[in-house]
């Protein structure tokens, strides 16, 4: 019955602790976090989009000139 007990009581512990830790990273995020402002946060947004925008503009470039000149080697090749 004592070995019962003891699987039961970590039972308790263990989700006491999960418990504990939700509350706590509730606390922290309700409570502690500093969120941004609306313009924050679309400036932040306007930032990445662009940022994306030329590194997939830089991508492109970089790809289609490759792809041009492995065409353009290949063609002197085989003829």
């Amino acid at each position: 019955m004592k070995k019962a007990a003891n699987i039961f009581t970590a039972i308790f512990s263990f989700f006491g602790k999960i418990r504990l830790f939700w509350q706590e990273t509730l606390t922290e995020v309700k409570d502690k976090a500093v969120w941004p402002t609306p313009r924050e946060l679309a400036q932040s947004t306007l930032v990445v989009v662009v940022s994306i925008a030329i590194l997939s503009a830089f991508v492109f470039l970089y790809d289609f000139s490759m792809h041009e000149l492995i065409r353009f080697i290949t063609r002197k090749v085989t003829h």
